[in-house]
């Protein structure tokens, strides 16, 4: 396993872990993004309540994929889930980003976009 994937890897089951401890059913889907279909990485649900996620562990900015961000939105149109980009900040925990943020700013994602857009895993039972 390579250290960029362990990393990955480690986080998106820490993510799907502090879930499940929301009272969420949660998986991790494998290798998400080398199946043929639209997966993101982690799908949970919580009383009729279906959210998807795309996480990212990153110590700087970055791009989501154009790939990873229409497979979310077929989600959304398909499933009726909520999407989510998850960002690991080193030394800082998670952000989560709303799709459509995301999509607006053309996927580019930074400290100052996540400052301004992001919240913390709680408020995904108040959405």
């Amino acid at each position: 396993m390579t250290a960029s994937y362990r990393k990955g890897y480690i986080a998106e089951l820490s993510l799907t872990h502090k879930l499940a401890s929301m009272g969420y059913m949660a998986i991790r889907a494998p290798r998400s993004g080398r199946i043929g279909l639209p997966s993101p990485d982690i799908v949970a649900a919580k009383v009729g309540k279906l959210i998807v996620i795309e996480c990212k562990s990153r110590a700087a900015a970055f791009t989501v994929e154009k790939e990873q961000l229409q497979e979310l939105l077929d989600w959304q149109e398909k499933a009726g889930a909520s999407a989510y980009i998850a960002w690991k900040i080193a030394r800082k925990g998670w952000t989560f980003l709303h799709l459509k943020d995301v999509i607006d700013n053309k996927g580019n994602i930074g400290k100052k976009f996540a400052q301004e857009k992001g919240f913390s895993i709680e408020f995904l039972d108040q959405i």
